[in-house]
């Protein structure tokens, strides 16, 4: 039995509910449901109530029904929502699985995954944000600012998704900024490391794989996915169409307790990825003599799987990516300097631009769709209009080779 009281017309009515003693506001929206809102006295009902009248007012979404937490909202966002962008080949599947990955770390075993969709403050996102950086990982460690940035960012676009279908009038955080310290671009090495670093690229295991990514600047996936069929020498091109990536599997491996990954071999993204570049003269002239070398060991192996990738292991495999960094981590640490080995493709960008390559020229080797992200990331030098960008950086590679 509740004691009820009456209000204008049109605005629903309050009225304390005896099993509890919560004062309840009931509100028709315009679909003809009604919602009710809830307080501990009857002004806090009454301002509920004139909030969510507000909302219908100004055409914001209303949930009706039980409003889910942050933490079955974002359950929902991952089983259903990015399953499905996909399978409709909307998605990347390893962009789908990092945003699981942090969802799972650093939102479901926390209080905030516990508040209500509807009520999530800014203060919750900012009182999140320090809980985190103050947890430690599995490795002994605080986690990183960047680490809970991408936590963040992986919240912020499924509140994102929910706003565009109405779920939510509001995304609380994107109101809030990502922690401090996010990582900032490395800075270009020094003359005198860079030197030290060719010298170390020159008698590396892999120095064709090094010049080639030194050479047009293409990411690490792009290069270790080349074929020959795709290259041709004569012509002194090659056509980038796939990325070799490594991917979390479904198979969970017993000891580490973590999903064990595969290498596939996907296509790139966008339509300015795939591209047919042109290679210097000096690039062209190791691929020549790597592939003589690498026909050479298919005719001694027992076992040469695949054939037309350039760069393999001894069976004839797709390189695994985080091999191929620490390959890179040890010419660096010989050559006593700190450099990633994506840092090859900015200093790709740079040489070209300091032989003469215009920002445009530059733009389209590294096939950025926006030219300001040549500009702003990979180039800081003045720019000074040439053509000719494989001319240019055949005279590089000729001078750190040696030739």
């Amino acid at each position: 039995m509740t004691t009820k009281k009456r209000t204008p017309k049109g605005e629903g009515s309050v009225y304390q509910r005896k099993s509890d003693g919560k004062w309840c506001a009931s509100v028709t929206l315009p679909s003809g449901r009604r919602k009710v809102v809830y307080g501990d006295d009857e002004k806090e009902a009454l301002r509920a109530r004139r909030k969510l009248l507000a909302e219908i007012e100004a055409g914001r979404p209303v949930t009706v029904g039980r409003d889910p937490t942050l933490g079955q909202h974002l359950t929902w966002w991952l089983d259903v929502y990015v399953a499905g962008q996909v399978e409709a080949g909307h998605l990347d599947e390893s962009t789908a699985d990092s945003y699981r990955q942090m969802i799972e770390t650093h939102i479901l075993p926390t209080s905030i995954a516990k508040v209500k969709r509807e009520r999530l403050s800014t203060e919750d996102v900012r009182a999140w944000q320090r809980e985190r950086l103050k947890t430690t990982s599995s490795r002994g460690k605080p986690y990183s600012a960047r680490s809970v940035g991408m936590a963040h960012g992986a919240v912020r676009r499924a509140l994102n998704d929910a706003m565009r279908d109405e779920m939510i009038g509001r995304n609380v955080f994107a109101l809030v900024p990502l922690p401090a310290g996010q990582s900032k671009p490395a800075e270009a090495p020094t003359e005198e490391a860079a030197e030290r670093v060719f010298a170390e690229m020159v008698a590396d295991t892999h120095r064709v794989l090094w010049f080639t990514m030194l050479a047009f600047g293409p990411r690490r996936g792009e290069a270790l996915a080349m074929r020959w069929s795709l290259t041709d020498l004569d012509a002194a091109n090659t056509k980038l169409r796939k990325q070799i990536r490594r991917v979390r599997g479904t198979e969970v491996d017993p000891e580490t307790g973590r999903r064990r990954g595969r290498l596939v071999e996907k296509d790139l993204k966008t339509d300015a990825s795939r591209a047919t570049l042109s290679l210097p003269a000096a690039l062209v002239e190791l691929l020549r003599v790597h592939r003589r070398e690498q026909l050479a060991a298919r005719l001694a192996a027992r076992v040469w799987v695949d054939p037309d990738l350039i760069f393999t292991t001894s069976v004839g495999t797709a390189l695994e990516p985080r091999n191929v960094n620490r390959a890179w981590a040890a010419v660096c640490e010989r050559a006593g300097v700190k450099m990633r080995l994506h840092d090859l493709r900015h200093l790709a960008a740079s040489l070209a631009f300091a032989e003469g390559a215009s920002i445009k020229e530059v733009q389209a080797m590294l096939r950025h769709t926006r030219q300001a992200t040549t500009a702003d990331i990979y180039v800081h030098v003045a720019e000074s209009v040439r053509k000719g960008t494989a001319d240019k950086m055949d005279g590089v590679l000729r001078k750190i080779a040696g030739a």
